[in-house]
């Protein structure tokens, strides 16, 4: 939270002075800064909750891909389905290479 120094304005700036917090302006203001451990136990208790509702836990077995598929077919098996990813390999100014992945056999070829 931002805070402003009420006499002249400026913003206030978080010192510990003896172990203590407090706000400081340039101009000799100060404001000691009072922590409610109970506001701030919610808050993280809050936050988790919120946290495992988004979370999606991923394991090996769910076999799910980041990649794009596509039809393209594997040199390798002749599936018609394959991952596709492209990768700086050079420097920036050379072109990216793409590369693929067949669904059935994970054959891993790529194009310049």
């Amino acid at each position: 939270m931002v805070d402003f120094c009420p006499e002249c304005s400026s913003l206030l700036r978080k010192r510990k002075i003896n172990d203590e917090d407090f706000l400081v302006c340039k101009c000799g203001f100060q404001k000691e800064i009072i922590i409610d451990e109970d506001k701030k136990e919610k808050n993280v208790q809050k936050k988790k909750q919120a946290l495992e509702k988004n979370l999606l836990i991923v394991t090996e077995k769910d076999k799910i891909s980041v990649y794009l598929k596509i039809k393209k077919f594997c040199p390798k098996c002749n599936n018609k389905e394959a991952e596709t990813w492209q990768q700086q390999m050079r420097s920036a100014d050379e072109p990216s290479t793409h590369f693929f992945r067949c669904t059935k056999c994970k054959h891993v070829w790529r194009e310049y």
